[in-house]
């Protein structure tokens, strides 16, 4: 009888400096502009600190690739349509 095969350890969150692009070594899952644009869709809100922490991320290598640019236009589509309210800086 063979033993059950342990579960895969989860990934470690992504760095901040950890590259986006679609042939990186990160799977789109755990690049660190789709964890914030899943962060925000989860609260259904977006402060400014986040606002300010995705535009770093964005513009951190002076380009958006594809995977950056449907993580901006997922994040605007529930923006558009009410999903996510922008918070105002208290």
């Amino acid at each position: 009888m063979t033993s059950p095969a342990s579960p895969t350890p989860p990934l470690p969150p992504p760095s901040p400096d950890a590259p986006c692009t679609a042939n990186s070594a990160l799977a789109p899952g755990n690049c660190p502009i789709t964890h914030l644009v899943s962060q925000v869709l989860e609260e259904r809100y977006i402060t400014q600190v986040q606002y300010q922490n995705l535009s770093a991320l964005v513009l951190a290598d002076g380009t958006v690739d594809e995977v950056e640019r449907q993580q901006i236009n997922r994040l605007f589509d529930a923006i558009q349509t009410g999903r996510v309210k922008i918070r105002a800086a208290q």
